[in-house]
Formats: structure tokens, C-alpha cells, sequence
């Protein structure tokens, strides 16, 4: 299940707001059931944490905006104003005044420190270090910074300034920075687990995976059963290209936290390298956005400084990000206890009560929420979400269709959109909205396989044919619209859609070594179009052999009856 999150609100420290939308299931030909969309495969396969902190980065841009703060992505070392540049109180009046006076008073502090001339350098430290918490927690990350800045330089040796200096680097896009200030951590405790995953998925980022992996074994050695560290270094393979080095570290956290469902994707990508298909189509549809569990003290020590709308947002936030749902729940309840006509808030409850199986609580939520605010697409596709889930088709293409008038450029509401018309059989219908997914995302492969499937099923086989040698120029050598092009040129019912020799030639470029269930199917219809059968049975067999293997009973009856064909020297005729 999952639901949309929105970019209205600074993210929390270092994560992402909201919870984006996990991989589309890939479709097994012979059972194709359409699933929800796809965003961005390229970018989490290069570095999966990425899509985390540029999400991050675009929730804190908006947010530095609003606080007149200034963000540099500028990824180069750090350049040290000496002495930190004074922090000037910013405009106060927006906040909550319980927050005005917490911020007050911490600076309040720092001034009567500074004027006690027997106060030591670590006790100022101390006060300017707690005054860029409260300050990074209200927003003003600027002076967040400069405060953070007085702390490290007034007390060099201590680790807790610049570990929070590197995540209020890594919240504003400034990558560099926050790479260097993770660096000067792990000089300072070479033990410290948490800022080495941190390095690592810095590491990671900025496409240095040879690094990010020296990184995650130094903490190997320190923690070999962190969840985190075992998938930062099954990521840093897949990134290698080291597909089956991923998959035994990426397997390994998640046999130590099965929560972790985001890494179902990184999975997918590795098994899927390996020409794994099947293992690779389970584990893109389970993809989920449970992070893997890294306990995190002092980190953990700067939550809950504020008692705002803002602070329990970001605290539900990462919760929610890290798969602790009904923490996540707790803490928008508490936000919305100080402002109850919060739309988004009220959106983000949904949510976290959705991933939690409380589908009736977060469909009171959605709807709350589009009751004071009608035109808030992540609701209406939210509840577009559960509605489909639970099979009520018409009233989920009513949401998805609310979503995409209100936001035509809504690429996962009108992938939705088009899955479900394709569910609730109206054909024409999806196939027209994958061809808008595409117009808008070129890269979603799962809408031009989508459209692939459903021109097949209307009969419209000349126009799949075309359609997914199209694909190929997009996607060249992407199996899963490789093997469909060959089924339509193999075996669609209209001659004028088939090329036999050329279906043949296709797979034998492109497909073989491939061991996957529908790629043994599709080299057994070539061979048939072909007028080779006794190849023909050959693939077939292996088909049935891998189904039965596989524990796929009803699939196995399904390729015995294109087996009994062959035999009989008759090709298919049914793609699908």
C-alpha cells in the first residue's frame, strides 16, 4: 500500500518528507495484472539512497526560502570563516510563541556567557551548540549553521557539532560539506557507527561506490549484523556492477530487518542483473519505503526540541521514513492537536495510519483532509490508493482523474490512473493514459509496457508491434519489452503483425543467457513462428521445467498447452 506525501513543508534532518511511491510491479506475461508506477528506476539504481536526499534537498530549499537562508550545492571542501560568522537572531514572528521563547532563550544564553569573563570556551560551546539545535529545528538553517560553526571552533575535540553540522549540510544540498564533516567525525571516533553510514551514503551520492564500500567494511568490522551497513554495502556493489555481492549483503539485512522494504528495489536491480526475472519482478512489486534500522543517539538526542506543529511534523516524518509507523501516527496526531485544519498534516496521518493497516482511519483522514482542502492531489490520490486496493475501481479512477485535473504534470497519480482503468477493464481507455505517462516520462518503462500489454489485449496488434519498437529505441535490451516485442512478433493472431525470422534473431540477440520463465516462452514461440518445433518443445520444456520449479502449478498447465501445439507442429497464436 502506498500512499502520496507532498513537498509543502521543510523535510526532516537528513530524510525525506512524505513516503514516495515504491517500484511498479513488473508484469508476468501469462498473469498480467497492472500494478502502481514506477519513478526515477535510473537514479535509485545509481545510488538508492539518492532519491532519499534529493527529496530531502527540495523540501529544504523550499523551506530556506521562506527563512531567507542562503544554500549553496556546491560540493566542494569546506572553507572555514575564521572567526564563525556572528548569528543574528532571525525574524521570529511566524513561529508559534512557545517556539519564539524557546529560541530566546537559548539565545538569551549564549549573550550572558559571552559576557561572563570566567565562563570556559566548552561551556559557550555548549550554549551555541543547543542554540543551533532549537534554530535548525524552527527552520533558520542558516543561523543553525554559524551557531553550529561558534560550537565546533570553542570546542574542536567534540564530536556532536560537527556530526550535527554535516546532517545541516546534507538537509540544504551541500554535499561536500556534509562528506567533509562526516569525514572529520570519523577522525574524531573511529567507532562511530552511524556518521560511517552516513560517509558511505555520501559516498554513495556523490557516485564514488569503491569509496562508500571501504567506508561500510570499516563498519562491517565494527557492527557486522547493522542492517544499515550490510545494505550500504549490497548498494555499493549493485553500483559496482558486483549484482551477486549485492545480493548476499542486501538479502543479509533484510534477514536482520524485514522492515526494511526499501531495498526490495536495490534487489530487484540485482536479481534482475543476474537475469533473475522472477526473483526480480517479486521483489520490485514488494518495494517499500522502510528504511533499514541504524540507531542513532545523538541524533535521537536533537528530536523533540520544540513543541510545534513543524517539530511533530518532522518527528512523524522520519519516523514514517524509517518505517515506524505508529510512532509516525503519534506524532502528526500531535501536530494536529495544535492546528486541527492542517490539511497536509492531516494527509501525512493518512498515510502513516494506512501503512500501518488502519485503512478505515486513513480513509477518514484523506477525506478530512479534502474537506478543508479539495484541491490537495496527494489526497486524492491517496485515497485513489486504498480504493483500488480494496477493488473498487470506479471510485479509484474518480480520485486519480480528481488528481491529475487538479495536477496535469502528476506523473504517479496518471500512472495510477491508467493501472486501474487497465484492472477495471477499460482498455482503450489505459492505454491512451500509459501513452501520457510516457509523453510526460520517457523513462517509465513500466507505462510503455503497460500500453505494450494493453494494445495486445485489444487486438491492436500492428499497434503494439510499433509501439514496442519504439520502446527499444528508449529502452534497448530492456528484457521485459524485449521478450513482449517478440511474443507480438511471434505469435500475434494478425499475419500482418508477425516477423517470425526477425522475432527469432531478436531473442537470440538480445534475450539469451536470460533463464527466466518468459524468456524460455518466448525463444519456444520464436522457434515455432519459425517453423523450427522440435527447438520449440526444447524452450518449452525448459519453460514448464522452470514453472515447476518455481511452484507455479496453474502456469505449468498453461505452457503444456502451448507444448502440446508444438508437437503437433502448430505455433501460437495467443502473445500473452
Amino acid at each position: 500500500m502506498t500512499v502520496a506525501g507532498d513537498v509543502r513543508r521543510p523535510a526532516p534532518e537528513g530524510l525525506s518528507a512524505g513516503n514516495p511511491r515504491p517500484a511498479a510491479r513488473t508484469p508476468g506475461f501469462a498473469t498480467y495484472r497492472p500494478g502502481m508506477a514506477a519513478q526515477a528506476p535510473e537514479l535509485a539504481r545509481r545510488s538508492p539512497g539518492r532519491a532519499a536526499l534529493i527529496a530531502a534537498f527540495a523540501l529544504a530549499l523550499a523551506a530556506a526560502t521562506l527563512a531567507g537562508c542562503s544554500i549553496s550545492d556546491e560540493p566542494g571542501p569546506v572553507v572555514e570563516e575564521t572567526p564563525p560568522p556572528p548569528v543574528v537572531l532571525p525574524r521570529l514572528a511566524g513561529l508559534e510563541p512557545a517556539v519564539q521563547d524557546q529560541v530566546r532563550a537559548r539565545h538569551a544564553a549564549v549573550l550572558a556567557i559571552e559576557g561572563d569573563g570566567e565562563a570556559s570556551p566548552a561551556t559557550l560551546a555548549e550554549a551555541y551548540g543547543e542554540l543551533g539545535l532549537v534554530l535548525q529545528a524552527a527552520g533558520f538553517y542558516e543561523a543553525a549553521e554559524h551557531a553550529f560553526l561558534h560550537a565546533q571552533a570553542g570546542a574542536p575535540a567534540a564530536v556532536r557539532w560537527p556530526y550535527y553540522l554535516a546532517h545541516l549540510y546534507q538537509l540544504t544540498g551541500q554535499r561536500g560539506r556534509a562528506l567533509e564533516r562526516f569525514r572529520r567525525v570519523v577522525e574524531l571516533d573511529p567507532s562511530n557507527l552511524p556518521a560511517l553510514v552516513w560517509l558511505g551514503e555520501m559516498y554513495l551520492d556523490q557516485g564514488q561506490p569503491a569509496a562508500a564500500e571501504g567506508v561500510y567494511d570499516r563498519a562491517l568490522a565494527l557492527q557486522p549484523a547493522s542492517p544499515a551497513v550490510l545494505a550500504g554495502i549490497g548498494r555499493a556493489a549493485l553500483a559496482r556492477e558486483d549484482a551477486a555481492r549485492a545480493v548476499t549483503y542486501l538479502e543479509r539485512a533484510l534477514a536482520v530487518d524485514p522492515a526494511a522494504t526499501s531495498l526490495h528495489y536495490s534487489l530487484g536491480m540485482a536479481y534482475r542483473d543476474l537475469g533473475r526475472l522472477e526473483l526480480a519482478e517479486q521483489y520490485l512489486r514488494q518495494r517499500g519505503g522502510g528504511a533499514p534500522g541504524l540507531p542513532d543517539p545523538l541524533l535521537q538526542e536533537s528530536t523533540g526540541l520544540l513543541d510545534s506543529t513543524l517539530a511533530h511534523e518532522r518527528r512523524g516524518s522520519r519516523a514514517l521514513s524509517a518505517g515506524r509507523h505508529a510512532e509516525a501516527a503519534e506524532a502528526f496526531r500531535a501536530g494536529l492537536a495544535l492546528t486541527p485544519d492542517d490539511p497536509t498534516l492531516r494527509h501525512r496521518l493518512g498515510v502513516a495510519l494506512s501503512m500501518a493497516g488502519d485503512i478505515r482511519g486513513a480513509i477518514e483522514q484523506f477525506e478530512a483532509a479534502l474537506a478543508v482542502a479539495p484541491d490537495l492531489a496527494e489526497a486524492h490520490f491517496s485515497l485513489g490508493e486504498l480504493l483500488a486496493e480494496n477493488g473498487r475501481y470506479g471510485e479509484a479512477v474518480a480520485r486519480y482523474e480528481a488528481a491529475v485535473d487538479i495536477r496535469s504534470n502528476y506523473v504517479d497519480a496518471r500512472m495510477a490512473l491508467a493501472d486501474t482503468l487497465s484492472l477495471a477493464g477499460r482498455l482503450a481507455a489505459a492505454a491512451a493514459e500509459f501513452e501520457r505517462v510516457v509523453e510526460a516520462d520517457p523513462a517509465s518503462d513500466q507505462a510503455w509496457m503497460g500500453r505494450g500489454v494493453a494494445l495486445i489485449q485489444l487486438g491492436r496488434h500492428r499497434e503494439a508491434r510499433d509501439w514496442l519498437d519504439r520502446a527499444q529505441l528508449v529502452h534497448p535490451g530492456h528484457p521485459l519489452l524485449t521478450n513482449l516485442l517478440v511474443r507480438v512478433l511471434a505469435a500475434a493472431p494478425d499475419a500482418r503483425a508477425r516477423d517470425g525470422e526477425r522475432a527469432l534473431a531478436l531473442a537470440n540477440e538480445r534475450l539469451r543467457g536470460d533463464t527466466s520463465i518468459e524468456t524460455y516462452e518466448s525463444l519456444a514461440m520464436a522457434y515455432a513462428e519459425a517453423g523450427r518445433y522440435d527447438e520449440a518443445v526444447t524452450w518449452q520444456q525448459r519453460a514448464i521445467g522452470a514453472a515447476q520449479q518455481a511452484g507455479q502449478a496453474p502456469r505449468v498447465r498453461s505452457l503444456a498447452a502451448n507444448l502440446d501445439r508444438y508437437r503437433q507442429g502448430r505455433p501460437s497464436r495467443s502473445p500473452l
